[in-house]
């Protein structure tokens, strides 16, 4: 599988349960572990994320038959075994065959999130989740990690989705805080703001009312 750079900004969006997050974590230290003693901590991390984005994400199906109940671990080890065998490096072989043993290769996608996450923090970056109208360019994608970079004084990993509902604008995520920007909250906001100011002058005026016939 082709690796991709470091910088190259991904489009996507995963949410994953409680439980698949606590997963997804404890088995990406495992195998972060396991490639820092063999000295390949950014080419698996680049190789997990090729095998996300370039095989379980255009084959639905097979995504769905590695993380079938229906299918046994033994069967899930064939089927890793003959599909990755020779594609994959031998490190990534061999944890996917654990995952495949344990019944874990179901929680790739929340692996991938967890392992990215440790990596930013081993290489001092910090993952910023971008939600605009239509898609960034280059260019503007750019331009934007370069603010970014200057405003956190940490290098930025860009994670970009497209989200038609925003109208236009920006909305921007770092960790568990959401910086709105978009057209949609602002006339969401304007809209709450006429609604105060109508109620306010419906008050001033029946206060007006009362006092009249006092």
């Amino acid at each position: 599988m082709a690796d991709q750079a470091a910088t190259q900004p991904e489009r996507r969006s995963e949410h994953f349960d409680v439980g698949a997050q606590r997963v997804g974590a404890l088995y990406a230290q495992a195998l972060l572990g396991a490639a820092e003693s063999a000295g390949q901590v950014d080419a698996v991390v680049t190789e997990l994320n090729s095998l996300v984005s370039e095989v379980l994400q255009p084959y639905p199906a097979f995504e769905q038959l590695l993380a079938s109940e229906m299918v046994s671990p033994a069967e899930k080890l064939l089927v890793v075994e003959r599909t990755f065998t020779g594609r994959v490096s031998p490190l990534m072989l061999n944890y996917l065959k654990v995952l495949a043993d344990h019944g874990r290769l179901g929680y790739l996608r929340a692996i991938r999130t967890a392992a990215e996450q440790l990596h930013n923090q081993l290489r001092g970056r910090v993952q910023v989740d971008v939600t605009t109208a239509v898609a960034l360019g280059d260019e503007a994608s750019g331009l934007l990690a370069k603010k970014m970079q200057k405003m956190l004084g940490r290098e930025p990993q860009l994670v970009e989705r497209v989200d038609p509902a925003l109208i236009g604008g920006m909305m921007l995520q770092i960790g568990d805080t959401v910086y709105d920007g978009s057209v949609a909250t602002q006339l969401r906001g304007l809209r709450q703001q006429i609604r105060e100011k109508n109620l306010q002058q419906m008050d001033t005026a029946r206060e007006k009312f009362v006092m009249a016939g006092a």
